[in-house]
């Protein structure tokens, strides 16, 4: 079967594909697999590009679908249901102020009164052109989903700091573990539920310093929240 890719239109009206002349195409300063073309001056690119961009998309017979449509005003599930950049671990994800990776995934034992849980190894990479860090960029929450539906939270304490607070340099980054642990001491680490998902949850409008603001630094999509499966890897 011939494959066929799919262009969403960022013109007025669809053009007929005809004598198309393609370009490469750079998003989010990474180069995208498939070109955009131009086809009688209407200039398209590819849906995948859009995914890029963390703008969802669907086809249905005749109707592309963009975006999720208007959300229900409950979101049952709590914050892991809101709309984020998707990926696996070992993908990297960008939305124009982080680039994040999750590394590794380990089973933790019982630590400081807590008990067993999960150990989430994260890369954060500062992709814009000043200093930054994770509270003023609007960080609200990082979760653990587990496979059974429940939430850990993951407990800022002093050794947190670094991690949430500590301003990284344009280009720089910080690779650290994060431990999410269940209340309960006395479970054997093997019993602790699975992890099926991470959940950092970035709301722009919480942006606080100045600086950005000075700086004109933004996130470049509209669900800047990073959710990665834990059960596949790139």
């Amino acid at each position: 079967m011939a494959h066929r890719t799919v262009f969403a239109l960022l013109a007025l009206a669809l053009a007929p594909l005809a004598a198309a002349q393609s370009y490469s195409l750079v998003v989010n300063g990474q180069v995208a697999p498939a070109p955009a073309i131009v086809v009688n001056g209407q200039t398209y690119v590819p849906l995948s590009a859009l995914k890029l961009l963390g703008i969802p998309n669907s086809l249905k017979g005749n109707t592309l679908t963009l975006g999720t449509g208007a959300a229900p005003s409950t979101s049952p599930g709590g914050s892991n249901q809101r709309a984020s950049l998707e990926g696996c671990i070992g993908e990297t994800l960008f939305n124009g102020v982080w680039r994040m990776t999750v590394r590794k995934v380990e089973r933790i034992g019982p630590d400081v009164g807590l008990g067993p849980g999960w150990g989430v190894t994260v890369e954060v990479r500062n992709g814009t052109t000043t200093k930054t860090n994770l509270h003023d960029t609007g960080l609200e929450a990082i979760e653990l989903v587990g496979a059974d539906g429940n939430t850990l939270t993951f407990q800022e304490r002093a050794a947190e700091e670094p991690l949430i607070y500590k301003d990284v340099t344009q280009a720089g980054g910080i690779t650290y573990q994060l431990k999410f642990q269940t209340g309960d001491a006395r479970l054997p680490a093997a019993n602790a539920p699975a992890a099926a998902k991470l959940v950092v949850s970035l709301n722009p409008k919480k942006m606080t310093a100045g600086y950005l603001r000075e700086a004109k630094v933004g996130y470049t999509t509209p669900t800047p929240s990073f959710r990665v499966q834990l059960n596949c890897q790139k």
